[in-house]
């Protein structure tokens, strides 16, 4: 997988993120994965969210996105 620029990273995770709370839930996850193939940038949801959640709440903040993609 090839990284992202920051730019980018927060322009998708403004798409994914529905409710513009800051984070991204798992049903907004849910909802961007039925929508692409249950993926974010080729990988799985459950893989990403493993990941990309560094502090194990189940949401994924701005900062824990970037610093997963970008």
């Amino acid at each position: 997988m090839g990284k992202m620029t920051e730019a980018e990273a927060e322009a998708l995770f403004a798409q994914i993120d529905t409710d513009g709370s800051g984070e991204i839930r798992l049903r907004e996850l849910r909802d961007y994965g039925q929508a692409n193939g249950g993926a974010i940038e080729g990988i799985r949801l459950p893989d990403f969210v493993r990941a990309a959640d560094s502090d194990g709440d189940r949401r994924i903040t701005l900062t824990e996105f970037k610093t997963f993609l970008a």
